[in-house]
Order: structure tokens, then C-alpha cells, then sequence
């Protein structure tokens, strides 16, 4: 008999919901409760607040989430492991046949939890790497001692044979040990990513930002680490033709850890209350959202020649501008490099 991995699968399916533009993906704020204070995050509190879902509305929404047809969910947080509920979660989930991914910064991984995830079937671990070393990693984290606690809690999962990638948000703070958190991971017999955006804060703070490489820094990493086929982690959402291009209310959305449905975890509209209203509301919310948003006078992306090279998304002008169709300078910039170079790289370029 032919089997099919739970990618294959997934994929197949995939291409069936967009054709009716239902709902594949949640992404699932479990908490923000965290125990590190890492400098680039965007969320708005490290604290677990006494109104994130108690246990039975998570397994609540699980089920409802199932029942409307999403296929695979991805739990994240803050760091979803704060939760005392994890275990029940993640086999309530197994339980209703979901694609499970984690996100996690593996510093609370202890045996025991790495021995949970391999008995629920967890389809994908992706665990954060701040740096190489215990000095770069927490001037990253904020915490000392948290860098003993990731390698520690990678073993773990390692040792469990767990399929995991290693990922690494890029920063001033880190950048140069891009390589040698890539050769660490490499010698772990582990997938190793990397990621190059750093977001405002979804509260508008824009403090994350200083941390955020220049354009002329991000060229130079992206050519360097493609040259040894490193992937990024989050590769740019095809366009659809929409004001808002990326898949958000085409096929996926996120839940915040307070029960609100919105566009993605770096795009939270419209805020739909899960707790008074239903998945199907929520997801007819949505999908207006982004039916009805429009450009303002400052839209320029049609016009503009270096589009196709464009990473900036609607979130971005957002978050930092309040207006979705402002463009951002540092896009700008990156795009013209890119474009600049790939240009050079064109064998159709006239001699």
C-alpha cells in the first residue's frame, strides 16, 4: 500500500481548500507567558495574564477548529510550554487528527516533555537558536543561564529522534554568528533556517526595530547562506492579486492566547471574540477584512519597479504606520539591492 507523509498529505488537501478558499492553517497563541525577554520579540507581554483560554476553551476551539475543516495547527506563544495544560492540548490535538507543529525555544524541554512530543506523533519542532554562544545568545535572551537550558533541551529532542529545525531570527545582536550557529546545528545532524525579519511590537511599539539588520547586511547574509543552500524561514507568500497578498484570511489565520481570530500573529485584525461568537463567524470576519481593505492615496506598489522583489507586506506599513499602504523606506532599499543584484546576475543583461 502507498503512504503518503503527513507533507504530502497536507499538501494534496491544500490545494482542494483554496480552490474554495476555506481555512488549512491556525496559527495558536497558547500564552505569552515566556521565560525569556528576548530583545526582537514582538509579542506585547512576557507575562501570563489571567485571561489568556483556560484548558477546556482551548480544547473547545480544537475541536470547533477541526470540525470546520483545518488541517494543521501550529502552537506557539510565547513559549507554549509555560502552559501546565501542554500535554492535554497537544493530545487533544493528536486526538482530532491535526498536523502538529511547535514552535518552542526548547529551554524548558526536559526528558519527560521530549518523550510527550514523540508519544503524540508531533509532525515538526521548530525550535529558536539566538546564537553560538552563551555570551550573543543571551544578550539576545535577556536571562542567564539560558543557554546551557537550549542546548540541553535540544539534546532532549534530539535524543528522541524528533524532527526538528533549528531557526534563527538574525540581528544586529547576532549576525556574526550566523555561520557558526549554522556549523552547531549542522553537527547536530539537524535542519538549520534563518530569518531576517524583525517586526514591531502588535502593540505599534516600533523598539524591536533597532535590532533589525540593514538592507545592504540582509543581501549579504541571503547571498552567502543561499550559496550553501540555507533556506529562510518564512519564504514570501505568492501574490494573489489582492490589496492584502499573503494567504492570511485566503487559507490560514491565527487565535491569540485571549481568543481572538485575526489575519496572522504579526497582523492582528480584526480581533473576532471566540468567546462570544464561532469559528465559522470568525472566519466570514475575516475573509471581509480582507475583501473590503483598500489602498489609501500613499499606494505606490503598482507603479513601483522593484515589486517583485518587494518583502514588505501590508502587516508591516501596518504595524509600523497604522496605514496598509505606506511604503517603508528599509523595504525600499532592500528590494532596490535585490533587484540591483539580481539584475547583475541576469545572463540576459546586455553586455
Amino acid at each position: 500500500m502507498n503512504t503518503l507523509s503527513s507533507e504530502q498529505f497536507f499538501r494534496s488537501l491544500s490545494a482542494r481548500t483554496r480552490a474554495h478558499r476555506s481555512p488549512e492553517e491556525v496559527t495558536f497563541e497558547l500564552t505569552y507567558g515566556c521565560n525569556l525577554r528576548c530583545v526582537h520579540c514582538y509579542n506585547p507581554t512576557h507575562r501570563a495574564l489571567p485571561h489568556e483560554l483556560r484548558t477546556i476553551e482551548v480544547l473547545t476551539l480544537l475541536d470547533d477548529l477541526a470540525d470546520f475543516g483545518v488541517l494543521s495547527v501550529t502552537f506557539t506563544g510565547g513559549e507554549p510550554s509555560i502552559r501546565p495544560d501542554i500535554a492535554d492540548i497537544l493530545r487533544h490535538a493528536r486526538l482530532r487528527g491535526y498536523i502538529i507543529y511547535l514552535l518552542t525555544n526548547a529551554t524548558r524541554v526536559t526528558p519527560s516533555f521530549a518523550v510527550l512530543l514523540k508519544e503524540v506523533g508531533i509532525d515538526q519542532v521548530n525550535v529558536s537558536i539566538y546564537g553560538a554562544t552563551e555570551t550573543t545568545y543571551e544578550q539576545m535572551t535577556g536571562v542567564p543561564g539560558s543557554y546551557r537550558q537550549f542546548q540541553q533541551g535540544l539534546a532532549h529532542l534530539i535524543a528522541q529522534a524528533l524532527p526538528v529545525t533549528v531557526r534563527m531570527p538574525v540581528t544586529t545582536i547576532n549576525s556574526h554568528e550566523l555561520d557558526a550557529s549554522r556549523n552547531l546545528v549542522a553537527a547536530m545532524g539537524q535542519k538549520f533556517q534563518f530569518c531576517l525579519d524583525i517586526f514591531p511590537k502588535i502593540t505599534g511599539s516600533l523598539t524591536p526595530l533597532q535590532y533589525r539588520l540593514a538592507p545592504e547586511h540582509k543581501i549579504k547574509i541571503g547571498d552567502e547562506l543561499m550559496a550553501h543552500s540555507v533556506s529562510q524561514s518564512e519564504p514570501r507568500c505568492s501574490s494573489n492579486g489582492r490589496f492584502i497578498e499573503c494567504a492570511c484570511g485566503q487559507n490560514r489565520f491565527a487565535i491569540t492566547p485571549y481568543g481572538e481570530m485575526n489575519l496572522c500573529t504579526a497582523f492582528p485584525i480584526p480581533r473576532y471574540d471566540l468567546r462570544t461568537g464561532t469559528v465559522k463567524e470568525g472566519w466570514e470576519t475575516l475573509k471581509r477584512t480582507v475583501d473590503e481593505a483598500c489602498p489609501s492615496q500613499q499606494y505606490e506598489c503598482p507603479t513601483c519597479n522593484v515589486r517583485s522583489y518587494c518583502r514588505q507586506g501590508r502587516s508591516d506599513s501596518w504595524l509600523e504606520t497604522g496605514d496598509m499602504s505606506v511604503c517603508l523606506p528599509h523595504f525600499k532599499e532592500w528590494a532596490e539591492l535585490e533587484h540591483r543584484t539580481h539584475a547583475l546576475l541576469d545572463p540576459r543583461r546586455p553586455a
